[in-house]
């Protein structure tokens, strides 16, 4: 699954990173980018989640990133949380993310 390297790098995450928002070892993320292995529906739809895209897009069954929701679509408290967030260091997100998966 080259498209995770890319995804990945694009967001400037670590896999340590991203294994953490996922609650998931870095082998076996690091399984997914080398192909060794798959994420289960409910990983994939993580995976979805984090890095703002399809599925289709992350398994190479389209070229396009899927519609993702319109700011225009969002309350105002949700853009301010989105504004705060777009602020973050790549790690600080990678904290903030991990901190509300575990309050969640």
């Amino acid at each position: 699954m080259n498209r995770l390297l890319e995804l990945r790098t694009e967001n400037n995450l670590t896999q340590r990173a991203v294994a953490k928002l996922l609650n998931i070892s870095q082998g076996t993320y690091n399984n997914w980018e080398n192909s060794n292995t798959q994420p289960s529906i409910e990983q994939l739809i993580q995976l979805s989640r984090l890095f703002k895209v399809s599925i289709d897009y992350i398994v190479r069954n389209s070229d396009d990133y899927g519609s993702m929701p319109s700011s225009n679509d969002l309350t105002a408290e949700q853009k301010n949380l989105l504004e705060l967030f777009e602020k973050l260091s790549p790690n600080g997100k990678a904290s903030l993310l991990v901190f509300l998966n575990a309050i969640v």
